[in-house]
């Protein structure tokens, strides 16, 4: 009886230590993700305001072309 109690406890730690080397596989692969999502969302916010600039840029060029157009009209 001893001896099976013993099997049986073993079996437990076997399974009890392939359930940790599991969940730090686990841990792992989120730290990773975690780490490139980070990056990707560093990437993002600057792509962002780069667009934010573009944007703010092509308006006024917008706006300066319109005032160009009216002159010519008022002109031709």
């Amino acid at each position: 009886m001893n001896f099976r109690y013993l099997l049986v406890n073993f079996a437990v730690l076997l399974v009890t230590s392939r359930c940790l080397l599991v969940n730090s596989r686990c841990l792992l692969v989120n730290l990773h993700f975690t780490r490139e999502f980070s990056l990707f969302t560093r990437e993002f916010c600057c792509f962002t305001r780069e667009f934010t600039l573009f944007t703010r840029e092509f308006t006024l060029f917008t706006r300066e072309f319109t005032l160009f157009t009216r002159e010519l009209t008022l002109y031709s």
